[in-house]
């Protein structure tokens, strides 16, 4: 599959899914999920295939996979956790609708994450990434006022 082809389809399954607003996520969260405790995205264009699914929220493991006519063709792995100093409100409240919107603001010629910074009020986003889409590692992390509170390790790359 072309590079472009690939990083456009991820691009917009990454509007329509997680990060997306409310009415946009129910629309591609998946009823039933692949494995019981999890959460799942999906997102469907022709032959192209996107399914994200996740657990938990302190530790919180996932994985993205694209698929093509039915088989996988690129993956992402994302593991991460957050500081323990702060409350559960805390993330659910002000934490994670950050990370949404730094989410949403991802560069389309690499829209694995969010941009390499992004900045509202008191949070700042950041993401440093090795490689391209074929191959990359990166963390990602949130700031509030200058202290981690977040962060997550990610991986992908493409499957042959």
């Amino acid at each position: 599959m072309e590079k472009k082809t690939l990083l456009d389809f991820i691009a917009r399954a990454h509007r329509h899914t997680y990060a997306a607003p409310k009415e946009v996520r129910k629309q591609h969260r998946c009823e039933v999920p692949i494995q019981e405790g999890h959460k799942d995205y999906e997102f469907v264009e022709g032959d192209l295939r996107y399914h994200d699914s996740y657990a938990g929220s302190q530790w919180a493991p996932g994985r993205e996979v694209v698929f093509f006519q039915g088989n996988p063709i690129w993956c992402m792995a994302y593991q991460g956790q957050h500081n323990s100093k702060y409350n559960d409100a805390f993330f659910h409240e002000q934490a994670f609708p950050f990370l949404k919107k730094a989410l949403m603001n991802f560069d389309d010629s690499m829209p694995f994450r969010g941009p390499k910074e992004f900045s509202d009020g008191a949070f700042k986003y950041t993401f440093e990434m090795e490689g391209n889409y074929d191959y990359f590692k990166g963390q990602e992390r949130i700031l509030y006022k200058g202290e981690s509170v977040f962060f997550q390790d990610v991986m992908g790359s493409l499957i042959t």
